[in-house]
């Protein structure tokens, strides 16, 4: 159930992300490898929505990392994100949904949430790529679908 009066009443926090939390972002040779699957992962923490969609952020970021080539690393950061979703320990700053403030944690986005989260990822944060931006956005558009 979508909570549109809660939307206009609330604002998302900024953005952080500590890109791969306290796992390397790639190989030796490549120090950046995956980098971009675990910032786009750490913008849909930041976003939330449903239990569907959590499940999904963490296959997506599954996904995104065996394609760089790096299958074993894949099913690491999968197993460790999953494990870390029935954790009673919870950093406030990383857990699914952390951008909202007082927002129900597996509540679906509406249209107007999605359109504060567009607005504000679209403000600056100039180190995420305009591809990965648009990227995100038009996956949490297709939610809604």
């Amino acid at each position: 159930m979508h909570t549109e009066v809660w939307s206009r009443e609330n604002k998302i926090a900024t953005f952080k992300t500590d890109f791969c939390t306290n796992y390397p972002e790639g190989t030796q040779k490549k120090p950046e490898l995956w980098k971009h699957c675990c910032l786009m992962h750490d913008m849909f923490f930041w976003a939330g929505g449903s239990k569907t969609d959590r499940s999904e952020a963490d296959l997506k970021l599954r996904n995104c990392v065996a394609d760089t080539g790096s299958f074993y690393q894949a099913r690491i950061i999968y197993l460790a994100v999953r494990a870390g979703s029935y954790s009673p320990i919870k950093y406030p700053k990383m857990k699914w949904n952390n951008g909202w403030d007082k927002r129900p944690d597996f509540q679906s986005l509406s249209l107007k949430d999605i359109d504060i989260v567009e607005d504000e990822i679209f403000s600056g944060y100039d180190f995420i790529p305009l591809e990965l931006k648009s990227s995100f956005i038009h996956q949490l558009r297709s939610r809604l679908d």
